[in-house]
């Protein structure tokens, strides 16, 4: 009995994590656009604030970058990534990508130092999606000064 008790329950466990990983799903193929488990009652875009940066925010070389906010989603999250790109070259500076599956709530942050010479122009671009094939994103235009 407790061998049979315990061969269930590893089933199950087995069950759960292949239905929320990126490869453990049959249905995990890439076909439904997502990866993961898609869900089809979920029929929202998740909701995206940005506290920090603020739009044409300037810095000074040396100075700490926060990108910060919140994600939500009425039935959970899937994925997401937050990127700083330098524009005049399309160099990534930073990147931060996220899987937190099912969570419906979740507070971000990332910091990146500034390094500069010149002037620079930067985009933050901030992107989540949820197992319902929705997906948010925005972007914050900076400007780093030497």
């Amino acid at each position: 009995m407790k061998q049979r008790t315990t061969l269930l329950f590893a089933g199950i466990l087995l069950l759960l994590v292949a239905a929320c990983s990126k490869g453990g799903a049959p249905a995990d193929d890439g076909s439904n656009g997502g990866g993961g488990s898609y869900n089809p009652i979920d029929t929202t875009a998740p909701v995206l604030d940005i506290y920090t940066p603020t739009a044409n925010q300037v810095f000074v070389n040396g100075a700490v970058i926060n990108v910060s906010g919140r994600i939500a989603d009425d039935y959970g999250l899937y994925r997401g990534t937050i990127r700083i790109v330098n524009d005049a070259n399309g160099s990534v500076m930073k990147e931060q990508q996220y899987e937190i599956h099912g969570v419906l709530s979740y507070n971000f942050s990332i910091n990146y130092t500034a390094a500069v010479t010149v002037a620079s122009d930067y985009t933050v671009s901030i992107s989540f999606e949820d197992h319902g094939l929705h997906a948010v994103a925005k972007t914050v235009k900076i400007k780093v000064n030497p």
